[in-house]
């Protein structure tokens, strides 16, 4: 039985050793796996701010651009600018409406 319980113990110790290597490892996986949802949720973050001051910067653009637009129509107006003529080429034998 001596001659055993030093295998035994041997046999033990590796099986614990085997164990506490996976353990490791899988503990290991979990902490990259936490820090990379912390940076994502960082970038997330970031993101969404600057996605903020976009759209405020689109929408006084689009203000200034209305503006612009409304201007530039009471200027036609005051100035008698026909209606602009409709797009692309006409050919010269082609009938007027």
């Amino acid at each position: 039985m001596v001659a055993t319980a030093d295998i035994r113990f041997k046999r033990m110790k590796r099986e614990y050793d085997t164990l506490h290597d996976t353990q490791d490892e899988t503990l290991d996986k979990v902490d990259g796996i936490e820090a990379a949802i912390l940076g994502l949720n960082q970038a997330v973050t970031a993101n969404r701010e600057l996605i903020m001051a976009n759209r405020e910067l689109i929408m006084a653009s689009t203000r200034r651009l209305d503006d612009l637009t409304e201007k530039m129509d009471r200027l036609m107006t005051h100035l008698d600018v026909p209606p602009k003529p409709p797009m692309g080429f006409m050919r010269d034998d082609a009938p007027v409406d």
